[in-house]
């Protein structure tokens, strides 16, 4: 008996005997809470987590086979960097010709100089100072550009924050990558893996890249962010913390 109430659950209890005429339908089996609705003890039901929503950031997948977002291709890169030394190489070759580099040329071609042992240092050093200012400046400034990289509409971004480097962060990368160069035997070499090693990287980064915690992506997918423009001003096109979100 029940007195006229349901059991607990709500679910009415079976008719022994039902009104004539009235079809008898089976007992309908286990009730299970729908979405939304407490179970017992006030308790709601577990969904798994949906994901893939604007603004949510992705679970990392462990069988991920390529990069975590969009990267600029090696063509892009390297053709920005041929642009760039050829840019910031020239002021350097100028001044180095103004100040006599060039004048033992054309009497002995094998016995080239740059000004004797100490003058060759000092060109070296000032290349050297040139470049790195060059490189730390532009692609430590918010929109990561260099003037090659933006003829080739690409950015330099933090890996976790999406955003612009800073110049400490842009010095180190152009040092990992530079300083190597003028090592004797070992230049070549490294100037070569360097550069090659995101041909077979999971996120297309150069050592370079990996020492700095840096990405160069194309600015299509990171638009550059405008101070005072408000519709910029909520992070679009940025990567959430552990990578981008393909779903934006």
């Amino acid at each position: 008996m029940t007195n006229g109430h349901p059991p607990q659950g709500g679910q009415p209890p079976p008719q022994d005997n039902p009104p004539e005429g009235q079809p008898q339908y089976p007992q309908q089996g286990p009730q299970y809470p729908q979405q939304g609705q407490p179970q017992s003890g006030g308790a709601y039901p577990q969904h798994p987590q949906q994901q893939g929503g604007y603004g949510q950031n992705q679970a990392p997948n462990p069988y991920q086979s390529g990069p975590s977002g969009p990267r600029a291709n090696f063509g892009q890169r390297l053709l920005a960097y041929i642009l760039d030394v050829l840019i910031a190489g020239v002021p350097t070759v100028i001044i180095f010709g103004l100040l006599g580099g060039f004048d033992d040329l054309g009497e002995d071609p094998n016995q080239f100089r740059a000004f004797g042992t100490g003058e060759d240092f000092l060109f070296t050093l000032f290349g050297l100072v040139v470049t790195l200012a060059y490189f730390t400046l532009l692609e430590g400034s918010p929109t990561g550009q260099t003037i090659g990289k933006k003829a080739l509409s690409i950015r330099v971004i933090g890996q976790e924050t999406g955003g612009p480097i800073g110049n400490g962060r842009a010095l180190g990368r152009n040092a990992v990558r530079t300083l190597p160069s003028y090592v004797p035997l070992v230049g070549l070499f490294w100037g070569l893996l360097d550069g090659l090693w995101m041909l077979w990287d999971k996120e297309k980064q150069t050592l370079h890249d990996k020492a700095a915690k840096t990405v160069v992506v194309p600015v299509a997918a990171y638009p550059i962010e405008r101070q005072g423009d408000a519709s910029q001003q909520q992070s679009y096109g940025r990567p959430p913390p552990g990578g981008y979100d393909p779903n934006r």
